[in-house]
């Protein structure tokens, strides 16, 4: 099960989605509600499930999100997830899917990286955005 943290940071993603332009298409949460709407869990894209997917309607973009946690951030399956993600294409517009990883702020360095080590930093289909501190947990690192 998510924890209360992992959600939030969906959340953040989520939103982050929606200013990008981005609907909210599909989420695996804990209620598969987000935002109030009641949506599908997203498909396995290669070998595996992102958090949430958005869609831009009129160019047929897709977007991916996954939370992360800093104990996440080295193991082989989030390794996969930024591969498989980063070397997938939309079949209605051609374009690589724009993925957005949602971390804790204090994970930050980590992240960063981990992109480096997969040679992904700084490609323009991945942007990452930050939970505060203070808001995880009452203080505690996940």
């Amino acid at each position: 099960m998510p924890t209360r943290s992992h959600q939030m940071i969906v959340g953040l993603i989520g939103r982050k989605m929606r200013e990008k332009g981005y609907t909210i298409v599909a989420f695996d949460g804990n209620e598969y509600l987000f935002d109030g709407q009641k949506l599908n869990i997203p498909i396995t894209i290669k070998r595996h499930r992102p958090d949430i997917v958005g869609l831009k309607f009129d160019t047929r973009e897709i977007c991916v999100g996954e939370a992360k946690t800093r104990g996440d951030l080295f193991s082989k399956r989030t390794k996969e997830q930024l591969l498989d993600y980063s070397t997938t294409k939309s079949f209605s517009s051609g374009k690589n899917i724009e993925i957005i990883v949602g971390i804790h702020k204090s994970a930050e360095e980590e992240l960063i990286t981990i992109l480096k080590r997969l040679s992904l930093y700084g490609k323009d289909s991945i942007s990452y955005i930050w939970l505060p501190e203070e808001l995880v947990d009452n203080g505690r690192k996940n």
